[in-house]
Formats: structure tokens, sequence, C-alpha cells
């Protein structure tokens, strides 16, 4: 067990160096979360070997699993991290504190073969189910977040934590049953369980710094990310079932777009754009909601709020509601709201992320 005590070591060390070494790193909440996890994992080990005669299987099995739970617990890109972040120091407590209890009181004194495994595994359980629980009330109490442009994304991620949550869920029945195990055919099962965790390590541990789900390929997940922009034309249109007249109306509208910057005029509507380019309203509503994704409004909109961000880009000092004049919003909350859609961030938010980057 010291040989893999010693590849546990490494590998979350590994990580947290070249988590460390990227800049910028992101929200400082979610950083801690990964920093946890690596944490969790390599200071329990050193504590057990420093403490301990000898580096049990199952003990080494249950740091394991204390570092792969805080990273599946990682929040999703629309969630807040903090329920995360609190989850992972309950797990921290949990397992520090039945280290401390396993060395103090005889094994065996609540009746089972290894109090410590049982305890932690309860605790480690309780808090995965709740946290579980609570972001996913929360996913469905957000009832606009069905209806963003990026919701088939948000639906990717909770897909893909719910099937590594089932993995790991897996693995931690495998590896309690292991413990019931005896002799050397035990030991052998838990080494299993110990690589796979390892392996799942690795996977959340990238999918937490990268946001890639890694259900899809990173083709996939580029197609279903340009094809939500809404705004391009995207090269990922099956050729076949393209209308060459639709799609020469649609480049139209894009330069139209581009060049005259109609949307400036809080009182641009669909009639105007027919009008300027000789077809009608039905047609160009057909054509923008098939190759951009979006509706009229949505569509004028996404230009609005890329415009106002090349303005920030300009003008850093510029007042919120004086880019959501010079876009053509009508107030600074309808400004808000498609700013918020668009990039996932209010005009504030976005602001103060341009603002700590430029200091790093």
């Amino acid at each position: 067990m010291t040989l893999f005590s010693l590849f546990l070591i490494l590998e979350y060390l590994f990580f947290l160096v070249f988590d460390l070494s990227k800049k910028p790193r992101g929200d400082p909440k979610r950083v801690a979360v990964r920093m946890m996890a690596g944490l969790t994992g390599t200071v329990l080990i050193l504590l057990e070997a420093a403490l301990t005669e000898s580096l049990e299987a199952m003990n080494l099995t249950l740091d394991a699993m204390a570092s792969a739970e805080i990273l599946v617990m990682y929040p999703c890109s629309y969630e807040k991290p903090a329920l995360s972040l609190k989850s992972a120091i309950l797990i921290d407590a949990a397992v520090f504190l039945s280290l401390v209890y396993s060395l103090t009181v005889p094994s065996g004194f609540l009746g089972f073969r290894s109090d410590r495994v049982v305890l932690s595994c309860m605790v480690m359980l309780a808090v995965f189910a709740f946290n579980l629980i609570l972001s996913t009330a929360r996913r469905f109490d957000g009832i606009r977040l069905f209806f963003r442009n990026n919701s088939v994304w948000y639906s990717l991620e909770d897909y893909s934590r719910s099937v590594y949550s089932l993995v790991f869920l897996g693995l931690g029945i495998y590896s309690l049953c292991v413990f019931q195990v005896p002799g050397d055919a035990g030991d052998l099962m838990s080494v299993v369980s110990i690589v796979f965790l390892m392996l799942l390590y690795v996977v959340l541990y990238l999918k937490a710094m990268t946001g890639r789900t890694f259900l899809l390929t990173r083709t996939a997940e580029s197609k279903v990310k340009e094809i939500m922009k809404g705004n391009l034309r995207t090269p990922f249109i099956d050729k076949a079932e393209e209308d060459k007249k639709m799609n020469n109306l649609y480049s139209r509208i894009l330069l139209f777009m581009t060049e005259k910057k109609p949307y400036l005029d809080p009182e641009f509507r669909m009639d105007d754009m027919a009008a300027e380019l000789y077809t009608n309203k039905l047609y160009l509503s057909r054509t923008v909601n098939i190759l951009s994704g979006r509706n009229f409004r949505q569509f004028v909109n996404y230009h609005r709020v890329q415009y106002a961000i090349s303005l920030f880009k300009k003008h850093p000092r510029l007042k919120v509601a004086e880019a959501a004049t010079m876009s053509g919003f009508h107030s600074t909350v309808s400004f808000n709201m498609a700013f918020k859609v668009n990039t996932g961030k209010t005009p504030s938010e976005w602001l103060q992320d341009r603002a700590l980057d430029r200091l790093k």
C-alpha cells in the first residue's frame, strides 16, 4: 500500500501545481474547491503514514474517495460555488475527525470492523445526497435557466455530473464490499478500487479546470457551443438540409447588421429589416430562427450586447446606463437581462472580471 499511497500523493500534488500554474484561474471559490480536493487526500495520507504503524488498504481507499467526492460535487458553470465549498468543508471535517477517532478509540468500539470507514462513509453519503438534492432543487427553481440559449449546455453539464455521480457511488459500494473480504483477495480488490478512484480523480479534476464534460468529444462540445451562439452562420449545419435562398438571405442579414448597425436604433423592428432586404417578415423570421437559433428579438439583442462589449473595451470607465443607451436598449433593466442571457454575467460582473484580468 505504500507504493499506491505515493502514487496518490504524486497525483494530487501534480494537479495542485498544474492548477496553480494556470492564469487566470477563475473564481476563487471554485479554485478553493479544487485545492481542497487535492489537499484532503495528500494531508490524510501523510498523517496516517506519520501516526499509524502501517497504511491499510481500506483507509487509503477512504482517502481517495474523499478527494473524488469533493470534485464530484464541483459546481456546474451556471451554479454559484458556495454550496460546493461548504460541502467540501464538511467532507474534510468528517474524514479528519474520523481519523482522530480511529487513533484514540479502539477499533471495533461501535461493533464495526472499522469504525472509521463506516462513520466516514455515512457522513460522506449524507453530504453527497444533500448537495445533489439542493443543487437539483435550485436548478429547477430557476425557471429562466430552461429558456436561455445555453440551456442545452447546462443540461449536458447536469447529465455529466449525474453520470460521474453514479460512477462514484458504484465505486463507493464496491469499496465497502471489499472491506468485508479478508486476506490477500481483499487487498487485491482494494488495489483495483484505488486505481479506479485515481482515474476518476483525473477526469473530474480536468473537468473542473476546463469546463468540459468528457462525455462528448472536444469537437462535439465545440459544435454545441457554436450552435448556441446563434449569431454565426455555423458550419455544422448539414449541407443537405440547407436552402440556398435562405443562406443567401442570412448572409445579407449579417452584412446588414455588421455594416449598417440598425440595432443601435431602439425602435428597430423586423418590418424595417424586411423592407431594407426586400423580403417578407415571415421568411425573414424563419431564416433568423433556423440559422441563428434565436428569435428576431434575441438576435438583435445579441448584436446590441456585442456592441456594448466593444464599447466597454474601448472605454473602460463607461457607465452601464450609458452603454445601454448607446447600444440601442430602451432601459438598463432590459440591457442587464440581455447581457446576462448572452454572456452568463451581468454587465457589472463582466466589468469586474475584466478589471481583475487586467491586474493579473
